[in-house]
């Protein structure tokens, strides 16, 4: 493998790896207060996609398309809440028991790939570059790198940054470890636990508006790419163990190095080897690369 090659597959895994980490992220916090995984995450990944896509082949700037895109997917994810789980909640084992949220959100997903087949087609689709006016390669350490790659680098670290910074420092942040710890106590603490619920899907959803937007113009979007991205990310989160926000950044990016690095040696069965090393290490570590402390007491 020449330097140049080498290079390029670190550029494209770390992109690829920062997009996985936003999606775990996204189900990561979901599981976190509510004990639950989002089955959607991934088609609210691929619709937010397509609407960058459409908004931007519409004519309107970046820095309308980008806000106006994750404000649509954080009311989806409120709506996710209040229509798809809330309601079985409310009825209990008649509803469905306790794993009911598994068909809905899964419902919810196949729901937004439909409307997304009839308004889109199923053909794959490029989205114009987002930082850049063109992308076409540029010079780096004498090889050339896509700049959409690098800005994808540094938006979603900054994106991981300020999640980050949110759960650990901001009374909201505290709110939803309160709520995932007991949320009996936090009701009790004056806590509004509904309100927190809500809070964590429209944040997961956001965070897969982001995810979508910028995985756009380095990858095929197309209305079944979902499942694939709720699958990684479900993997990335397994290996950070589902409690340790950092743990869930380190097994985002040695997954998409993984990745990468493995479709170069075999296309095959590129995307595979990287899951059948997750099951692997799950194996061995269940509670992913850092023994993590549970965050609920339920």
């Amino acid at each position: 493998m020449s330097w140049a090659n080498f290079l390029q597959l670190l550029v494209s895994g770390l992109a690829m790896g920062a997009i996985y980490t936003l999606t775990a992220k996204g189900l990561f916090i979901a599981h976190l207060a509510t004990n639950r995984l989002n089955f959607a995450q991934g088609d609210f990944l691929m619709i937010a996609a397509l609407l960058t896509l459409a908004l931007r082949g519409a004519g309107l700037p970046v820095v309308v398309v980008i806000p106006l895109v994750v404000a649509l997917l954080g009311l989806g994810g409120w709506l996710l809440e209040r229509g798809f789980i809330r309601p079985l909640d409310r009825l209990g084992f008649r509803g469905g028991g306790e794993y009911s949220w598994i068909l809905t959100t899964a419902g919810a997903g196949l729901i937004v790939q439909n409307v997304a087949e009839l308004a889109w087609g199923k053909s794959g689709q490029y989205s114009p570059p987002l930082f850049s006016g063109t992308n076409e390669p540029v010079r780096f350490l004498g090889v050339g790198v896509y700049p959409e790659q690098l800005a994808v680098i540094a938006v979603s670290f900054a994106v991981v940054a300020a999640f980050y910074y949110f759960l650990f420092r901001t009374h909201w942040g505290k709110s939803i470890y309160a709520v995932a710890f007991n949320p009996d106590a936090a009701l009790l603490l004056g806590i509004d636990v509904r309100r927190m619920v809500i809070l964590v899907f429209a944040l997961a959803s956001m965070l897969a508006a982001v995810s979508g937007v910028l995985a756009g113009p380095i990858v095929s979007v197309y209305p079944q790419m979902g499942l694939v991205f709720t699958v990684k990310g479900l993997a990335v989160a397994a290996v950070g163990g589902f409690s340790n926000p950092v743990a869930i950044l380190v097994g985002g990016v040695l997954f998409g190095l993984a990745e990468s690095f493995s479709n170069y040696f075999n296309s095959q069965f590129g995307d595979l080897l990287p899951l059948l090393g997750v099951l692997a290490l799950l194996i061995v570590r269940p509670a992913g690369l850092v023994g993590a402390r549970k965050a609920t007491g339920r």
